[in-house]
């Protein structure tokens, strides 16, 4: 063995999956959300049990646990939107029961040096997994109650009777409509009723939607990822995202498990080298994105032409540059532009004024104006919220290893144009989050399940620092093991709300 061979094991020794600094990194960050918590908590005091996002209990009366047990926390207090429960031995062994088989499951799959899982098991495995660890709690509280709850989009769902009265109608409506319903565009409850008219009762409902969005977020992540690396790191990818603690507990019945399905579709289709399926699907995926959520999310599309611009084209002066951006702006502007016709002919043909909801939808999360304005504590306090969140259901072992990778792609983006896409795709979605943020949504730290579309792109880098530690088989299955485990832990803990 040379001496660059030498070096470069010692350096992926250093920092493998289990490395001690990998170790100390990960025990840090979990010291560092506790001490936010901690610190918030002492500061607020009992001002900051908020109430929940919907304005009702998962189930069950303070002290006493949907599942009939002692609860361990109250009810609805970032960052557990939801209720703290003390496990059953029942729901312990369905949990130990599901590790097993878990770990039995991925040993299947990546056990031998050359499998090669197909992308239809890993996404049979990964629906499979969300419906199980859903069930910890029973089918009633665990599948049927995620969508049936009494202010759940399901429950505008049968009062629809005609598709085409309730767009022409929205405006109407919406305003009797449920708290989630009211904050989204018509598509969110035709969606839901789509999946009612198919499956007929809710919890078939629940689980149909999971499917769909699996299925899709699982396709099209993987379609994005295999360009940037190759198809068994995309596969991988795929597998790591539906064990994601977020995906497995959201992903069951949340709207926004499509929202983050569909952000996928865009950005698969945008980036396809064939031009007609991009603009094809890129259209089609972000009218539907625009009709499922008021969230603008495709803004990432325009700051990754920007990015784009600045780090292919070498121009000098302000004049040049501001032409080469408006010239790699073209194509997000076109697409905006035919989605806004669609709009347009909507407001013609079916009376639909998209503007009009988004507005209505805007006065209810903030009644009293801009938040920064109206309550700027409450503003910041709940942007660090927001970040949290998605922290806290990433994983202290995800954040530490994509931070890492994005450290890697800052340092190769300059001189290579693969990581360089990569590093523009991370930093634009990443920036567009930021401008949520900064615009005051979310308004409570629920970023868990709505902002799930960030998902994806953070594991880029850590793929990304995967491949460049030439991280072993061993410790991928290890990675796996310990992200699904955090997933169980909390589907095990906690009764989340909707």
């Amino acid at each position: 063995m040379t001496t660059e061979e030498c070096s470069m094991d010692n350096d992926s020794q250093t920092k493998g999956l289990l490395s001690s600094d990998n170790i100390k990194a990960y025990l840090l960050t979990m010291f560092g959300i506790a001490t936010i918590i901690a610190l918030y908590y002492l500061l607020t005091g009992p001002a900051a049990a908020m109430p929940s996002p919907d304005g009702q209990p998962p189930g069950g009366p303070p002290g006493q646990s949907p599942t009939n047990g002692p609860g361990l926390g109250a009810l609805n207090s970032w960052p557990l939107w939801g209720q703290l429960v003390l496990p059953s031995p029942v729901e312990l062994t369905i949990s130990i029961a599901i590790m097993i088989a878990f770990g039995l499951t991925v040993m299947y799959l990546y056990g031998r040096t050359s499998a090669r899982p197909s992308i239809y098991l890993i996404v049979l495995v990964g629906v499979l997994l969300i419906i199980a660890t859903n069930l910890i709690h029973g089918w009633q509280i665990g599948i049927e109650q995620t969508i049936s709850g009494v202010n759940e989009i399901f429950t505008d769902v049968l009062r629809v009777d005609n598709i085409i009265d309730f767009i022409s109608n929205y405006e109407a409506l919406q305003t009797t409509l449920t708290t989630h319903a009211q904050t989204q565009p018509p598509g969110a409850v035709l969606l839901v009723y789509l999946l009612y008219l198919v499956f007929s009762s809710p919890d078939l409902v629940a689980i149909g939607l999971c499917i769909v969005a699996a299925i899709g977020s699982a396709f099209f992540l993987r379609g994005m990822v295999r360009p940037l690396f190759d198809d068994d790191f995309a596969r991988y990818t795929a597998f790591l995202y539906l064990l994601l603690p977020a995906v497995q507990v959201y992903y069951l019945a949340n709207i926004y498990a499509l929202v983050a399905t569909l952000v996928l579709g865009v950005l698969f289709f945008y980036l396809h080298t064939d031009r007609r399926v991009a603009a094809v699907g890129a259209f089609l995926s972000l009218f539907l994105l625009t009709f499922i959520t008021f969230l603008s999310v495709f803004m990432v599309l325009f700051i990754y032409e920007t990015l784009k611009s600045h780090s292919e084209v070498e121009a000098t002066g302000i004049v040049h540059r501001l032409r080469a951006t408006l010239r790699f702006l073209q194509r997000p502007v076109l697409l905006s532009l035919c989605v806004g016709g669609i709009y347009g002919l909507l407001l013609v043909t079916l009376d639909f004024n998209y503007i009009n909801a988004f507005l209505y939808a805007s006065s209810l999360e903030n009644p009293n104006g801009f938040m920064l304005l109206s309550n700027p504590v409450e503003y910041f306090t709940t942007r660090i919220q927001d970040i949290l969140d998605i922290v806290i259901f990433f994983g202290p072992v995800l954040s530490v290893l994509a931070y890492r990778g994005f450290v890697m792609l800052r340092k190769e983006a300059t001189e290579d144009a693969d990581s360089s896409k990569k590093y523009n795709l991370v930093l634009s979605s990443l920036i567009a989050l930021g401008l949520l943020f900064l615009a005051g949504a979310p308004k409570k730290g629920e970023t868990a399940r709505i902002c799930m579309f960030i998902l994806p792109f953070l594991l880029i880098p850590v793929i990304t620092y995967i491949q460049r530690t030439n991280m072993s088989r061993r410790n991928k299955i290890i990675l796996l093991a310990l992200v699904f485990g955090q997933a169980v832990l909390l589907q095990l803990l906690g009764i989340w709300v909707w």
